[in-house]
């Protein structure tokens, strides 16, 4: 019997410290696509989908520490800018952002570029390429 109370103590435990770390998604996350790289205080991403030479279609996802939120997405065809949008962007400290860019045709060539500047120290940026799919991640600080 004494046991099962440590297993059962134990698990109760894991569910308490568990539930104090639960992640929450910054109010009013999103993104919103602009015409270039952002200003300042920005943390912004640039996206391409090529095949052939072409411009190809394509969706880009956005997760902060690897969660989902509404609006975290957008088809695009060829290249897109997006600006990150939050409430209050400083409340992303010590988050995780990460952009996957996945283009319709297995086949097109991807890519991705992450760049944060006022909200990093030391400005901090991040670029990958892909076929079919690429990912970037940004640390803020």
């Amino acid at each position: 019997m004494a046991k099962k109370k440590v297993t059962l103590a134990t698990a109760l435990a894991a569910s308490a410290l568990l539930a104090g770390c639960a992640q929450t998604v910054v109010p009013g996350i999103g993104i919103e696509e602009i015409s270039d790289w952002g200003g300042r205080d920005d943390i912004t991403f640039e996206v391409m989908a090529s095949l052939e030479g072409n411009e190809a279609p394509a969706k880009v996802t956005v997760y902060q520490d690897q969660i989902s939120f509404d609006g975290n997405t957008a088809e695009f065809t060829g290249e897109a800018f997006y600006k990150l949008t939050a409430d209050d962007l400083t409340d992303l400290s010590d988050s995780q952002i990460r952009i996957s860019v996945e283009a319709e045709d297995p086949n097109a060539e991807v890519a991705c570029g992450l760049k944060g500047t006022g909200l990093t120290h030391p400005l901090h940026s991040t670029e990958a390429e892909g076929t079919g799919s690429a990912s970037c991640v940004l640390n803020v600080d």
